[in-house]
């Protein structure tokens, strides 16, 4: 294995690149290149034995080396990813001295050596007489909370506005760098779509976001796409909420950073209680939910404001998570949601339910309930069932779609709007008129484009007050103001003394002074 990877590293070719054409090449020996695939697999190889060697030093019982509060049921050491490495342990001199005794091994056994100046150490309940002791064994500087981590704050308590004010700042230095350039109404939705709103993606699956921030988010994407600047009143041609929506269903298929974000953050929701397999799932059940259902442990005031924050989202995402029963190892009897009626617990009392034999008598809705039958070769499983109970593949995608403002699609609007005999009487009326008037004399194909015209603009209109403001009217009223248009602009026609003229006064109902006399028609 090692002779195959010093092959890898020692037979590789390079080549430069000068004004665009290849010179040369010679034999790279020295190591990787910079963003060789090889790296990643190189460095983990290297990084799980510094892992092992800090597991061992504490493994062996050594009594001088404590775990950090948090960390002592994980048996958490260490923490790392890319060229970024984190130590935890308790804030004292004999623990931090093993620390720095097994990163000098480490840098003898591998070459590698740690960046003074780019290297920190945090305190937190430490006494000053201890820190600067620690600080005379570490070579490292002492930081400052809150620090970023992998471009997001290492943050336990409120997110507030100024720590995200970033997401602003690169949403309007795109914007800025899109305004100079005429794009029409198409290109500004795309790059909304494809740009804008996946800036603040990373952000949205770590934290929950300000409020604050998502309306400044949102604004400067309102800006731009009715204004290619910052918003102004009055500018938006469409409210945001239906802007948003997909395009079946009448929406420009922009998705609200709040939903997106909510959404987001039902990924969490569904490792927690799947138990997947990661660190940090571990560690929520070893410090936060302590052998509890997530869905009942309770809102304590002391959590960490991002735990709390999740904890208040469990009544948006309660109502799509269902447990089909195997086993019935992994499932709670009382607070998952196992059968048609939801949790048990929501039903029946704390008090009542050691007592089973009143159940029924108590609540009768229960009597249809009949006990899953447990299979021993057959694991529980989570599901996720929208608001129709139709089952599907869990994803951020499909929470989204479960959990957003909705409205009837499209297709389904028009085709009801089709279907309503007064409006296919209408259909039918402008058909009518339209078969009668447009042939014969250029007089009835005016007044034929004139009847076409105003009918496509009032069923147009119609369209959008009953998609939109809910308002409705009826077949009479649609064919008089049709009418009335039509009629208006006729009044303004100058016409010749003939028998189409006369019919066409007499049909519409105009005054007789419209017909010129003796005169040449203009």
């Amino acid at each position: 294995m090692i002779r195959w990877i010093l092959s890898c590293v020692t037979s590789t070719s390079f080549s430069i690149c000068v004004n665009g054409n290849l010179h040369g090449f010679f034999k790279g020996r020295r190591g990787l290149r910079q963003g060789d695939p090889m790296s990643p697999y190189l460095y983990t190889l290297v990084m799980e034995v510094l892992t092992l060697y800090l597991q061992k030093k504490a493994a062996l019982g050594n009594p001088c080396f404590r775990y950090h509060q948090l960390c002592e049921k994980e048996k958490l050491i260490n923490l790392c990813f890319a060229d970024d490495l984190f130590f935890f342990a308790r804030g004292d001199t004999s623990s931090t001295s093993i620390l720095m005794e097994v990163l000098n091994a480490f840098k003898e056994m591998s070459g590698l050596v740690p960046s003074l100046p780019k290297s920190t150490v945090f305190f937190c309940n430490v006494s000053d007489h201890v820190k600067q002791a620690i600080l005379q064994i570490l070579p490292f500087e002492e930081g400052k909370l809150h620090v970023r981590y992998l471009g997001v704050p290492l943050i336990s308590t409120r997110l507030v506005y100024r720590d995200c004010k970033v997401l602003v700042e690169r949403m309007e230095k795109r914007i800025s760098d899109w305004r100079n350039k005429s794009l029409s109404f198409a290109r500004r939705l795309q790059l909304i779509n494809s740009v804008l709103s996946s800036l603040h993606t990373y952000w949205a699956s770590v934290f929950i976001l300000p409020k604050s921030i998502i309306a400044d988010l949102e604004r400067k994407m309102r800006g731009f796409l009715w204004y290619q600047g910052d918003m102004k009143r009055g500018k938006a041609k469409v409210s945001w909420k239906i802007v948003c929506l997909p395009k079946y269903e009448g929406g420009l298929g922009i998705r609200r950073i709040e939903d997106s974000n909510t959404a987001l953050m039902a990924a969490h929701v569904w490792s927690i209680i799947t138990n997947r397999k990661s660190l940090w799932v571990q560690w929520i059940h070893s410090n936060r939910l302590k052998g509890r259902s997530f869905w009942d442990v309770p809102l304590r005031a002391g959590a960490s404001w991002g735990w709390r924050k999740l904890l208040q989202l469990r009544s948006t995402f309660r109502p799509f998570f269902y447990s089909r029963i195997g086993n019935g190892l992994s499932t709670s009897a009382w607070f998952d949601s196992w059968c048609k009626l939801g949790p048990l617990s929501s039903i029946i009392t704390p008090r009542k339910i050691k007592r089973p034999t009143a159940w029924y008598d108590l609540y009768p809705v229960l009597i249809p309930v009949t006990p899953p039958n447990l299979s021993t070769d057959r694991n529980d499983t989570l599901i996720w069932r929208d608001e129709n109970g139709v089952e599907k593949l869990f994803s951020a995608s499909i929470v989204w779609d479960s959990i957003r403002y909705k409205q009837p699609e499209v297709w389904m609007l028009v085709r009801s709007f089709a279907k309503m005999d007064h409006v296919a009487a209408l259909l039918d009326d402008i058909i009518a008129w339209l078969i009668s008037i447009s042939s014969g004399s250029s007089i009835s194909s005016v007044v034929g484009r004139l009847v076409f015209a105003a009918s496509a603009f009032f069923v147009w209109q119609e369209r959008n007050n009953r998609l939109y403001s809910n308002k409705m009217r009826t077949t009479a009223q649609i064919r008089d103001v049709i009418l009335s248009t039509v009629r208006s602009k006729l009044h303004g026609m100058k016409l010749k003394d003939t028998s189409a003229a006369k019919r066409l006064i007499e049909e519409w109902k105009l005054p007789s002074m419209l017909i010129m006399k003796n005169e040449v028609a203009e």
